[in-house]
């Protein structure tokens, strides 16, 4: 019997894709304008060095992928795929006390104008599960915004909207 279990859990890997390869260095594909803004996942993050986008702390819920990136000159990126640099620790190792470092690949959209950014904070902004959940103060606060770059200095205190 034990014999069979081993054998169908064998078969099983057969279907398989081999692993892409895991990169050796950290980065992003494209040059990105800093300090760039990760809009998704209910929330607005602030990075302001490539270095501070590609290392993500262990512990953290924090998952690229589902984000877009918009950075200080308007350009709006999707997050294509993040992954980790080949020789990171992994989290289970250093209870999630550690950076891990990602080369993340990114898709530049169409560039949008200042409403349609906007309309995509609004969006995480009215989210249910986001800490602004039916505020109308934060709304109101992203609408007095008038640029990417007040968009952005904003977001390092977006907490502070409902306020």
């Amino acid at each position: 019997m034990r014999l069979i279990a081993a054998l169908l859990s064998l078969l099983s890997l057969l279907g398989c894709k081999p692993t892409a390869a895991v990169p050796k260095q950290a980065g992003v594909s494209t040059a990105l304008v800093y300090p760039a803004l990760l809009i998704g996942q209910s929330s607005l993050d602030v990075r302001d060095s490539e270095d501070a986008l590609i290392s993500v702390p262990g512990a953290s819920s924090l998952n690229l992928v589902e984000r877009l990136l918009l950075d200080s000159e308007g350009r709006l990126f999707k997050v294509t795929r993040a992954t980790v640099v080949e020789g990171s620790q992994s989290i289970m190792l250093d209870m999630g006390t550690g950076r891990r470092r990602y080369f993340v690949q990114v898709a530049e959209q169409r560039r949008p104008s200042w409403p349609q950014i906007q309309e995509l904070v609004l969006e995480q902004v009215r989210s249910r599960s986001s800490i602004w959940a039916g505020d109308e103060r934060a709304v109101a606060r992203v609408r007095a915004l008038r640029g990417v770059g007040e968009l952005i200095e904003a977001s390092r205190e977006s907490w502070n909207w409902t306020r």
